[in-house]
């Protein structure tokens, strides 16, 4: 007999929706190609059952509205108004048909239903007693390689943190930002940089769509000649016919981030051959249910992927390293590293990172557990 609303256990319903905005400092400054942040905001979200039972989600962006137009308050005012209510009473187990409805309630806002399936996901796989990358078809590997990005601005203090993140042994690569300079100054920067890491780790660096075609194609033999290994996103997110041609001419491999947030741009990008890998974030994409489905689109296409960051908690990013455990193409692992970079984060048990790598949690669900007192304290008055 198919289960319906009438016959579901009342220990199984959602009966509580709860959403909390937490702003927690950063260890250093932080720059993007168009600005920079001290401080990273996280929006909550709690999944109750009237069992007592309790998923906890974050939504999150990178500092701000700058990247995908979505805002911390915005998520919140989203979720509380329209998501939550559409949730009280339903089976948490219905992830599928849960967040299909919700996608018929509200049209886009991505990063706020990422937060929601966050959350019950956690709550599924706290109430079957399995960790969520089970219910993501299973684990490949329990660690993810990470570069740590160095976007101080300042040469010495970046040397300094090359020293202390290659001695700690918690990064295996490091990725810098471009695009805040002219791209000359930014290249005898990162010509100082590779010095600095004198080929004990990797190099990678990041425009943030901050290039044209044309300043792209006269830095490639420069950065090539450094030694960097991977550009990301270096044209602007719609270009996707230049990121072509860009590919087919580059000696460094081209990673596409902003350019593919669903399951049709991975097609895009696949036909057209706009790249040679593609970066996974859970938020731009609406969960991680439809990241792996991108990252199923990429690998049947022989495209390797990458685990990115908007720099979450450690729940978001345990839920990275989750989706990550399964993807087979996974060969520069990610830069997962959102809990390096935080003054406190809020978990009782953040994620790890040793031997280059971010640990995957266990335990049940994300594996996740809150440190309800810095949650309190850091929460938005």
């Amino acid at each position: 007999m198919l289960t319906t609303l009438d016959t579901i256990p009342e220990v199984a319903r959602i009966d509580r929706v709860q959403t909390t905005i937490v702003d927690l400092p950063f260890r250093r400054l932080q720059k993007f190609a168009r600005f920079e942040a001290r401080n990273q905001s996280s929006l909550l979200i709690r999944i109750n059952t009237s069992c007592g039972a309790e998923g906890i989600g974050e939504a999150i962006v990178p500092c701000g509205p700058w990247w995908s137009g979505d805002s911390i308050e915005a998520m919140q005012i989203t979720i509380e108004r329209y998501l939550a209510p559409a949730l009280i009473g339903q089976n948490p187990y219905d992830i599928d048909r849960l967040m299909s409805e919700l996608g018929g309630l509200v049209r886009d806002n991505r990063f706020a239903k990422a937060g929601v399936e966050m959350a019950l996901m956690d709550l599924v796989g706290k109430l079957l007693d399995v960790p969520c990358q089970v219910l993501l078809g299973g684990m490949r590997r329990d660690a993810c390689p990470v570069a740590w990005p160095i976007a101080s601005g300042d040469a010495a203090r970046d040397a300094d943190e090359i020293e202390a993140m290659l001695a700690s042994g918690r990064a295996s690569a490091f990725k810098v930002k471009m695009g805040a300079t002219r791209i000359r100054d930014d290249i005898v920067r990162i010509e100082r940089l590779a010095c600095a890491i004198d080929g004990r780790a990797g190099l990678r660096v990041d425009p943030n769509e901050s290039w044209t075609e044309i300043e792209a194609l006269g830095a490639l033999s420069e950065l090539a000649r450094i030694g960097v290994e991977l550009i990301e996103q270096p044209l602007e997110r719609r270009a996707i016919d230049a990121s072509a041609r860009l590919a087919a001419k580059s000696p460094v491999p081209i990673m596409i981030d902003e350019g593919v947030q669903t399951e049709a741009d991975t097609i895009e990008v696949v036909r057209k051959h706009a790249a040679h890998l593609i970066s996974l974030k859970l938020m731009k994409a609406g969960g991680m249910r439809a990241s792996k489905r991108m990252a199923d689109i990429a690998e049947a296409a022989g495209i390797p992927l990458y685990l990115g960051t908007f720099l979450e908690t450690s729940l978001g990013t345990a839920a990275g390293l989750h989706l990550g455990a399964g993807v087979g193409l996974l060969p520069l692992g990610g830069e997962i590293i959102g809990p390096m970079l935080l003054a406190e984060d809020i978990a009782a048990n953040p994620v790890s990172y040793r031997n280059g790598a971010a640990q995957l949690p266990e335990g049940p669900g994300l594996g996740i557990e809150l440190d309800e007192d810095r949650v309190r304290r850091f929460t938005r008055a």
